[in-house]
């Protein structure tokens, strides 16, 4: 049965949706043993982690994967490797600097540090058992992690670890998680890392520096204003139902992102533009489906959902923030998961710190003006205003180096469908005798039509390149 379906995006999008579950199940036991300021706290650090991960060692993996020969691929993962050890071991050198000059506390700077080098290697191990096409691989080192994640940070907070703990407990569980992703290298020998190709990294990759730093920066920027305005029980409430949201909307687009734009680029790398093209266009209807269907899914079903999943001190503002934070990951997986895309099929990597820095600018800018006069709902127009310039502007501008391919007719049909849901269940909310079986029949349509949706545009269809 495999066979007759896409078997990449099969086992990423099963094991994102079950890591993306054990993920959920984590936050749910989370929320149960720490208040919203403790939870806050260790939300302040992990958001510390991935702005200083974006800066340090995420774009080198994002470089590997834009430069990489398939050829070649052995030279350039040895290289990708040695040049994340080397940007790991200037970070330590740069944490333990700022722990001897007394900036902030030591147990929060080792924290941090921990963090950025434990995601530095499951980030990049993955992008090697990506470009090493070995799906199952990467499956396991998702679902690991999130079984990881989940055991361990219980396990510290049961034991009255507190914020700092669990940050720990989330840095190993990312560490272990690595090793399957790490093995799907074979072999991986630092003094074999080829210069051209060290060089090719950091020549394609030095634009990413900035850009993916400033991502993580963008997409954190209204916390750590959000914290400084209203202090870190806000913060817990508010960073539970960011994560929720994004971190769905999330398994999705990497999940397309590591297999049917990995495909295309190795149809391109073939020469074979014809298969490139068909495979990003069936990308972009996955990817649109997502980002429709998934906002519609949380207006109807997110407060139920949140409600039944977090503890009673996160429940404050749901109804208030999820339609935003619904509408904006959906356009911010269209902008990082597709559009963004384009960087690696040409020479343009330097849009990325261009659209970045007016991310950060965008959301700064509406964060400091909104959050005194909204609170928590200002955070959430700030990051929608980000995103959505983002988006359009790898939308406009991006298309002059390299277009992404746009099905209209999909858009028509999707959006039609999403419209047609959220309308069918206002009218169903009013007319059915109860709200669960509203709610039945709310969910049964969802289903039926993302099947439809999934069946029209052939989204799990076989694929011939790659292994598994």
């Amino acid at each position: 049965m495999l066979n007759m379906l896409n078997a990449p995006i099969v086992f990423y999008l099963g094991s994102r949706a079950f890591s993306a579950a054990g993920n959920l199940l984590a936050v749910a036991i989370f929320t149960r043993l720490v208040g919203p300021a403790e939870y806050g706290q260790y939300l302040f650090m992990y958001a510390w982690s991935t702005i200083v991960f974006g800066f340090a060692t995420q774009w080198i993996g994002f470089a590997y994967f834009g430069v990489y020969k398939t050829q070649r691929i052995n030279e350039y993962v040895d290289s990708l490797v040695r040049l994340t050890a080397i940007a790991l071991v200037m970070l330590v050198a740069g944490f333990a600097a700022m722990m001897l000059l007394g900036f902030w506390q030591p147990e929060f700077l080792i924290a941090v540090c921990v963090l950025v080098i434990c995601l530095s290697i499951y980030f990049n191990a993955l992008q090697v058992s990506r470009t090493k096409l070995n799906s199952r691989a990467g499956a396991i080192s998702m679902i690991m992690r999130a079984g990881l994640t989940m055991a361990l940070g219980s396990l510290v907070l049961w034991w009255g670890g507190g914020p700092t703990g669990l940050a720990f407990a989330v840095s190993f569980a990312n560490l272990i998680a690595a090793i399957p992703s790490l093995m799907s290298a074979d072999r991986i020998d630092l003094l074999h890392g080829s210069r051209a190709a060290s060089l090719e990294i950091l020549k394609y990759g030095w634009p990413l520096i900035l850009s993916t730093g400033l991502l993580s920066l963008g997409l954190t920027i209204d916390r750590l204003i959000l914290g400084q305005f209203l202090g870190t029980a806000a913060l817990g409430i508010y960073g539970v139902l960011y994560d929720f949201v994004r971190q769905s909307f999330y398994v999705v687009g990497e999940s397309i992102s590591f297999s049917m734009i990995t495909t295309a680029k190795q149809y391109a790398h073939e020469g074979n533009v014809e298969a490139s093209t068909h495979e990003l266009r069936t990308a972009f209807n996955a990817s649109y489906a997502t980002a429709a269907l998934g906002a519609a899914f949380f207006i109807v079903f997110g407060d139920q959902v949140i409600r039944v999943l977090l503890g009673s001190q996160f429940h404050e503002d749901v109804g208030r923030l999820l339609p935003i934070f619904s509408i904006a990951f959906g356009i911010w997986l269209m902008g990082q998961f597709y559009f963004g895309q384009a960087i690696f099929f040409s020479e343009a990597s330097f849009l990325e710190p261009i659209l970045q820095t007016t991310l950060v600018l965008v959301s700064a800018a509406i964060s400091i003006w909104l959050i005194p006069i909204y609170g928590t709902q200002g955070a959430a127009f700030a990051i929608l205003a980000g995103v959505s310039v983002y988006c359009v502007g790898y939308i406009v501008i991006g298309r002059r180096y390299f277009r992404m391919p746009i099905d209209f007719a999909g858009v028509s049909i999707i959006s039609m469908f999403a419209v047609l849901f959220v309308s069918a269940a206002w009218m169903l909310g009013r007319v059915a005798p109860s709200a669960a079986i509203s709610q039945v029949i709310e969910a049964a349509v969802f289903v039926g039509l993302s099947a439809l949706v999934v069946h029209r545009f052939d989204l799990l269809r076989h694929t011939s390149t790659g292994t598994t």
